[in-house]
């Protein structure tokens, strides 16, 4: 039987948002300002214009990623224009037809296949280049390998860097807190992070490897204090906890 996994980006390389991007966007708005209270600082190490608006053709790096709530969260805290491309583990994203239905109708997803090879690597890196080139902001969510008890990261691929490298954009690392442990009103700490420099594209593995140094080190320290924050004052009584789904509480 042919493989039939789309590869790419699923919609156009663009930074203008789709209507379907609008409204789901919109939705979880409602939605995550109902069920959590999200908390936000550093909003203004975004990038923007010389006019003040927002401007796109950078990498946004989220960590630590703990559960499904983290890319909605970016969705909440980051401006409407330009839209967010997110690279998606392709089964989570596309493996009920539902959510494959949905992520057509929004748009902007570029899918990571397991087992994929070189090839889809490859492939997946033209299309986040591309979609940093037409303006929009590509998300990723970097780390692997086994959970880790909070506030500690997982490893972080060198991928972020490399994307950074073969876009020739600068990296904004977006750091969650209390992301571990989902319920009802939940706080949720956002940490906004000031931006890299893009990265050489003629940067060896010796400067790619400095460069994520650099980014893990930041990123923790700002980990550590969003799980603090995150913390406070969590109540004794906490309700909902199915919100947290299939994910394992890392406490």
């Amino acid at each position: 039987m042919a493989d039939v996994r789309p590869i790419g980006l699923i919609g156009r390389p663009t930074s203008r948002p789709s209507v379907g991007y609008l409204w789901f966007r919109w939705l979880f708005v409602v939605v995550g300002r109902l069920l959590f209270h999200i908390e936000v600082s550093g909003l203004e190490n975004l990038p923007r214009r010389p006019d003040g608006r927002p401007a796109g053709g950078w990498i946004c790096a989220g960590l630590p990623h703990r559960t499904w709530v983290e890319p909605f969260v970016l969705m909440f805290v980051l401006p409407a224009r330009p839209r967010i491309v997110m690279l998606a583990d392709g089964p989570t994203a596309l493996g009920v037809p539902w959510r494959a239905l949905l992520v057509r109708w929004v748009g902007g997803v570029i899918p990571l296949w397991p087992g994929s090879g070189r090839r889809g690597v490859e492939t997946v890196m033209a299309a986040a280049s591309a979609a940093v080139d037409a303006g929009a902001v590509v998300a990723i969510f970097p780390e692997v390998g086994p959970p880790s008890r909070p506030p500690a990261l997982r490893r972080v691929s060198r991928g972020v860097v490399r994307l950074a490298q073969q876009a020739g954009a600068p990296v904004v690392p977006v750091v969650f807190g209390g992301t571990h442990d989902i319920y009802l009103r939940r706080r949720i700490v956002v940490r906004i992070l000031p931006p890299t420099a893009a990265p050489s594209t003629d940067a060896d593995r010796r400067a790619t490897s400095a460069d994520l140094g650099r980014l893990v080190a930041a990123t923790q320290a700002a980990a550590d204090e969003a799980h603090r924050a995150a913390e406070r004052c969590v109540p004794r009584r906490r309700s909902w906890r199915w919100l947290q789904g299939p994910f394992r509480r890392m406490e």
